[in-house]
């Protein structure tokens, strides 16, 4: 199962099992896609034998593992005619899906049929999936704010207030929990960790913009953190990858690498993608680059280079799988990158695919969720 972002409240990845090659089983549409301010904020979850994911809308569907029917559809919209906005991110917990809204709302709703069992404000729009964890729900929002809400009834326990920015994110990360901790990274470029019971601030880092383009002047933190073997890793979008040490706040390492999507940690070492299109490896206690491959095409003539963007890596059974720009799904070995094989896919792939069973979960930006099945 794949219940929240990341794979589970930590993020901390791993190395799932998935057959060696892998064949379509089914797809389906859930929707409307990315569009002029339409975008789809986070990928699917999946548990029970079901998958659930958000349109770019913020309607929601959950659709049968084994067959790709769907299950149910919830519009988490008060009013469907609200379209100026950025759709929702969701997850799984036991019997209740969570979903984050960009209308500033938070709702919980029954697996089985998708009804509302409640719905309540948040302090501003979320452009990111929720996480849980020990009865508790932590929403990031773009003013800046880390929500903590009661999974009971979804009444706020805390609140706690980063710097806030003029420049609203398309997309937030999602925290990472482990334990009685919590780290958060928001637009500010600011990173804190904080501790679960009542918010009180731990520790705080900073990742703000080091270079001077028009990403690095969004000094922000996109990606999700990474909660793993005592660690936090974290993605800047303004050219900064660190590592913290979760008890003492003390940077570990940096690495001047950075981008919008988050790493993937499995064992001793650490997977990310960037904006310039490459994928790298690095190990988790030093940060050294073990490797780096560009995934952009090369240049034909004098013309440059085609520009491409890639999801968030994931490893799974024993192959690295990196969603592009161009519709594809790239499997790169893990040990030296180089490419074992592409997948076409029906639209671009912005999002972090999934995997649960045997099945690799793609939610791709046209709205279409493809179920790749694991054989070999």
């Amino acid at each position: 199962d794949w219940p929240q972002a990341g794979g589970d409240a930590a993020h901390a990845g791993g190395h799932p099992a998935l057959g060696s090659t892998l064949s379509r089983a089914w797809s389906s549409s859930f929707g409307t896609g990315n569009g002029y301010r339409r975008r789809l904020i986070a990928g699917p979850v999946a548990g029970g034998g079901s998958a659930y994911v958000s349109d770019a809308y913020g309607i929601v569907s959950a659709f049968d593992l084994a067959t790709g029917g769907r299950r149910w559809r919830r519009d988490s919209r008060r009013d469907e005619d609200d379209v100026g906005t950025v759709g929702a991110g969701v997850a799984l917990d036991g019997d209740t899906l969570y979903v984050s809204t960009g209308l500033s709302e938070l709702l919980a709703l029954n697996v089985a049929d998708g009804a509302v069992r409640w719905r309540v404000d948040l302090p501003a729009p979320a452009r990111g999936a929720p996480s849980v964890a020990d009865g508790r729900i932590y929403v990031a929002t773009v003013a800046s704010h880390l929500a903590c809400l009661s999974t009971e009834d979804g009444r706020r326990l805390w609140l706690h207030r980063a710097t806030p920015t003029t420049t609203i994110p398309l997309g937030l990360g999602t925290p990472a929990v482990e334990g009685d901790t919590v780290v958060a990274g928001f637009p500010s470029g600011e990173l804190f960790a904080l501790r679960a019971a009542d918010g009180r601030v731990m520790w705080s880092e900073s990742l703000a913009a080091a270079g001077t383009g028009a990403l690095s002047d969004i000094a922000g933190v996109r990606a999700s953190p990474v909660l793993t073997g005592g660690r936090a890793i974290a993605v800047g979008v303004g050219g900064l990858t660190i590592c913290v040490d979760v008890r003492s706040g003390r940077r570990l390492w940096e690495q001047e690498a950075g981008g919008t999507e988050s790493v993937w940690a499995a064992g001793d070492w650490v997977f990310m993608s960037n904006d310039a299109g490459q994928v790298a490896a690095l190990g988790r206690d030093s940060g050294q680059v073990r490797w780096a491959f560009s995934l952009r095409p090369e240049p034909r003539g004098n013309r440059p280079a085609e520009r491409v963007s890639l999801s968030a890596p994931v490893l799974a059974g024993g192959r690295l799988l990196v969603g592009t720009s161009r519709s594809e799904l790239v499997a790169l070995d893990p040990a030296n990158g180089s490419v074992a094989n592409r997948v076409p896919m029906p639209a671009g792939l912005s999002l972090q695919p999934i995997v649960a069973g045997n099945l690799l979960l793609a939610a791709t930006d046209d709205a279409t969720l493809l179920a790749l099945a694991g054989g070999g």
